[in-house]
């Protein structure tokens, strides 16, 4: 069992391409001060508990993200980074493995329980404050996972993925599936899946990559990857999808995964257009006093 919160490492996945957004949505200006959705979520963590952050990239792009980023608040919290690599992929692969793939990035500067978030999503306050204090408790082969409502995580301006929980009474995870092109219609939100489609309601809870883990979780991580890129069929594009990893690891060693509910609204780029929707509302929490309109100086 953890003493205290306040060796808590905070594992950032910001590797991705962002082939949708069309560029680096992780160092996209949103805030009055040019801040990007990962400058929030830091300071959402801090304030939470959490003292060491461990971003993962490309190794190319660490010069471009210490200048435009991590400058700012490396003077209040301890910065590592981590780079996700093709080292273990197919030949003639260029896209990155997944999320999964990206967290094993890390695994080395990881000592104890951790967290791993997506770089390009806005999680709010009381996300961060719910993981950190369930991290006080986490013990060996146990995981939280803070879930949020389907509808409180769509975009106005095209489909999303998203990952589909299935929880049990007790509260624990039980399932859970990733669904692509998720979108409001006519008839609902509608999900594609294998080519028909399924209707979801707004109070589904979906994951959005914010997971608290014991470290256990990062041995099974690296046996479940070696069968992953045994089993694949189509090399250049399948993910390691760290929600699948999670459940998988649920499924084959007993592990236990609590399911908490944030009421907080998303706010994210997974389209351009995105983007004018999530300076104005991040301008409304300003406004609210949610933070400060100058983030670390």
């Amino acid at each position: 069992m953890r003493k205290s919160v306040n060796e808590l490492a905070l594992v950032i996945l910001a590797a991705g391409l962002g082939s949708r957004y069309g560029g680096i949505k992780q160092m996209e200006g949103l805030g009055p001060s040019d801040e990007v959705l990962l400058d929030y979520s830091i300071y959402d963590a801090l304030r939470s508990g959490f003292d060491k952050i461990i971003i993962v990239i490309q190794e190319q792009m660490e010069e471009a993200f210490r200048e435009r980023i991590t400058r700012r608040f490396e003077d209040h919290v301890a910065v590592e980074f981590a780079y996700q690599t093709l080292d273990q992929a197919p030949e003639g692969r260029e896209k990155p493995m997944g999320t999964g793939h990206a967290l094993l990035s890390a695994s080395s500067k990881i000592q104890g329980p951790f967290a791993a978030i997506n770089a390009d999503d806005f999680y709010g306050p009381s996300s961060f404050q719910l993981l950190g204090g369930s991290l006080q408790h986490i013990d060996s082969k146990s995981g939280v996972l803070i879930a949020f409502s389907l509808g409180n995580t769509l975009s106005e301006h095209g489909s999303v993925s998203r990952a589909i929980c299935e929880i049990s009474g007790e509260g624990q995870l039980t399932g859970i599936e990733e669904l692509t092109k998720i979108a409001r219609s006519e008839n609902g939100i509608v999900a594609h899946l294998a080519g028909k489609d399924r209707t979801l309601s707004d109070e589904t809870l979906v994951s959005l990559n914010l997971w608290g883990f014991s470290q256990d979780f990062l041995s099974f991580l690296q046996e479940d990857f070696k069968r992953f890129l045994s089993n694949m069929t189509q090399p250049m594009k399948e993910e390691y999808y760290l929600p699948v990893s999670v459940f998988n690891w649920i499924s084959r060693s007993a592990a236990t995964v609590s399911v908490k509910h944030s009421q907080e609204p998303w706010l994210g780029l997974t389209n351009r257009e995105d983007r004018a929707d999530a300076a104005a509302r991040l301008s409304q929490l300003i406004d609210r006093g949610v933070y400060p309109k100058r983030l670390w100086f």
